[in-house]
């Protein structure tokens, strides 16, 4: 029963941490212990990364951004599958419910254009 109690104690402060910062969990993490979920964990973090980078266009910009997220779930969807193109999905929409500062914006776009350039790069695109 004590122990359950700590599991659930370290689960609460692991999720508060990730809450408190957004950009943590955008930055790549300890390898994974497989090819398989290396994947599945890549797909996960970009969408994300291009759900928290949807927050920071501007207006005029959100319908070219959305469409190029949706774009990019297609073609993850040909070459990957649907079910990883549902893995870059959800963490779109995670991304897309937190709020970031100008300073993380900067950061963020950053970071969404380097994944962008290297997943068109890796499927032999521009």
């Amino acid at each position: 029963m004590n122990q359950r109690l700590r599991l659930a104690g370290m689960a609460a402060l692991m999720c508060v941490a990730c809450v408190a910062s957004p950009l943590a969990v955008a930055a790549p993490s300890a390898a994974p212990a497989d090819a398989e979920e290396q994947i599945d964990e890549g797909l996960k973090g970009f969408g994300y990364v291009a759900g928290l980078a949807l927050g920071c266009v501007a207006k005029e910009q959100r319908k070219a951004m959305e469409r190029e997220v949706m774009d990019l779930n297609a073609e993850i969807s040909r070459l990957l599958g649907i079910d990883r193109a549902f893995l870059f999905t959800a963490g779109f929409g995670h991304g897309t419910s937190v709020e970031l500062t100008i300073e993380d914006c900067k950061t963020v776009l950053g970071r969404y254009e380097g994944r962008v350039m290297k997943f068109r790069q890796g499927k032999g695109g521009k």
